[in-house]
C-alpha cells in the first residue's frame, strides 16, 4: 500500500527565493531576447554599412540626393534625401515625401516626376521613400493584415528630419502615385495632425470586397487640403471604379474618391468652380472654402492613362499617351504652396 504524503505549503522564504529565482530566469531570457535582437540589427546594420546607434542623417551637399537608412520596428529601410541647391539652414524649410507605384523604386520615380529639380528651384526638402517586398508595394490597411509598418516609417522620417533641419511644421506635405496614392491617403488619415496636403495621381481611398463593403482610409481628426490627378482611360485604377485590369481588386471611383474628402474637408457638396481646357482634355473641379483654408481639387485628363502626369518616363515603364496637357508636379507644388497647415487655435484662458 502506498503512502500518500501530505505536501506542506512553502515557507515565506522558500517562496521568495522561488519567486526571485523566476524574476532572474525572466531577466535571464528578455536579456538574451535583447542580445539577439541587437545582434541581428547589428549584423543587418553592418551588412548596409551604417551604425545600429539612433536613427541619423548623413547629410550630403547642397542640390544632390543621398541614399538614407534607418531603423523602424526592427526593420532596416531606406529612402532618398535630396536637400535644394543653395539651401539656407537658417530659414524654415517645407517638406514633401514622394511614394512611388507598385513595382517601383524610389530611384526611379525621383527621376519621373522631377521633383527633385523642383525643390532646387523652390527651396525645399523632398523624400523618396522605399517601400518593401518583391515587387515592392506600400502597406494601405486596405489589402489585409500586414508587419510592415509604412505610417510609422513615414511618420520617423518626419520626426527625424525636424530634428536635424529646421523643418517647417506648417508645411509639410506628402504625395505618392497609384499604390503610392493610396498609401498617401492613408498618410493623409494616420497623419493628418502633420500634413497640410496631399497630392495624389491615379489613386484611390480603397476598395469595395465580395460582399460590396467600402474598405477605405478612415476620415482624418484634421483637415488635409487635396489635389488628384487622374485619367479617365486609367486601365489600372479605373476612372469610374471596378476591377483593375491586372488584378482582383475592385477599386473604389474617383467620384466617390473626390467626395470623400470633400465631406472630411467640410467643404461645399458642388465644385464651386470648373475650368476646361481649350482642347477639351483637362478639367479642373475646385471644392472651396474648405475647413481650416482647405480645398479639394480634381484634375480629370480625359483620354489620361496610369501616369504622372507629365512624367519623364520611357514608353514601355507606363503604357498609354503622355499627358502633356497639365505637369502634376508643377501643379501640386503650386498647391501646396497655397495651403500651409492652419495654425493651432490658441486656447481662452
Amino acid at each position: 500500500m502506498h503512502t500518500r504524503h501530505a505536501i506542506s505549503p512553502p515557507s515565506r522564504s522558500v517562496r521568495g527565493i522561488a519567486r526571485a529565482s523566476i524574476a532572474r530566469a525572466s531577466i535571464a531570457r528578455a536579456s538574451i531576447a535583447r542580445a539577439s535582437f541587437s545582434l541581428a540589427c547589428a549584423l543587418a546594420c553592418a551588412v548596409l554599412g551604417i551604425a545600429c546607434t539612433r536613427n541619423r542623417v548623413d547629410s550630403g551637399p547642397e542640390g544632390a540626393t543621398t541614399v538614407q537608412h534607418m531603423r523602424v520596428a526592427g526593420i532596416v529601410r531606406t529612402y532618398r534625401l535630396h536637400l535644394p541647391a543653395h539651401f539656407d539652414s537658417s530659414r524654415r524649410v517645407p517638406l514633401v515625401i514622394i511614394l512611388h507605384g507598385h513595382g517601383e523604386s524610389a530611384e526611379n520615380f525621383e527621376r519621373y516626376t522631377g521633383m527633385s529639380d523642383k525643390a532646387d528651384a523652390e527651396g525645399f526638402i523632398v523624400v523618396y521613400p522605399q517601400a518593401l517586398g518583391d515587387p515592392s508595394e506600400w502597406h494601405t490597411a486596405i489589402d489585409g493584415s500586414n508587419q510592415r509598418d509604412d505610417i510609422r516609417f513615414v511618420r520617423d522620417i518626419i520626426d527625424l528630419l525636424s530634428r536635424t533641419y529646421p523643418i517647417d511644421p506648417r508645411r509639410i506635405y506628402a504625395a505618392g502615385h497609384s499604390n503610392g496614392g493610396f498609401m498617401t491617403y492613408r498618410l493623409a488619415s494616420a497623419l493628418s495632425d502633420r500634413l497640410a496636403a496631399v497630392g495624389v495621381t491615379a489613386g484611390s481611398i480603397g476598395m469595395v470586397d465580395d460582399r460590396g463593403d467600402t474598405i477605405r482610409v478612415a476620415p482624418p481628426r484634421f483637415p488635409v487640403a487635396v489635389i488628384h490627378f487622374h485619367g479617365g482611360a486609367d486601365p489600372s485604377v479605373p476612372y469610374n471604379g471596378g476591377p483593375e485590369d491586372d488584378g482582383p481588386d475592385n477599386i473604389v471611383s474617383v467620384r466617390n474618391t473626390i467626395q470623400f474628402w470633400v465631406t472630411a474637408d467640410h467643404c461645399p457638396a458642388v465644385p464651386s468652380a470648373r475650368k476646361v481646357s481649350a482642347n477639351g482634355n483637362v478639367i479642373v473641379d475646385t471644392y472651396a472654402p474648405c475647413a481650416a483654408g482647405t480645398a479639394v481639387v480634381l484634375y480629370t485628363i480625359v483620354d489620361g492613362a496610369h501616369r504622372w502626369p507629365g512624367d519623364d518616363v520611357p514608353w514601355w515603364t507606363f503604357p498609354g499617351p503622355d499627358i502633356t496637357d497639365v505637369n502634376a508636379t508643377d501643379r501640386m507644388w503650386d498647391f501646396f504652396v497655397a495651403h500651409p497647415k492652419a495654425p493651432a487655435p490658441r486656447l481662452r484662458r
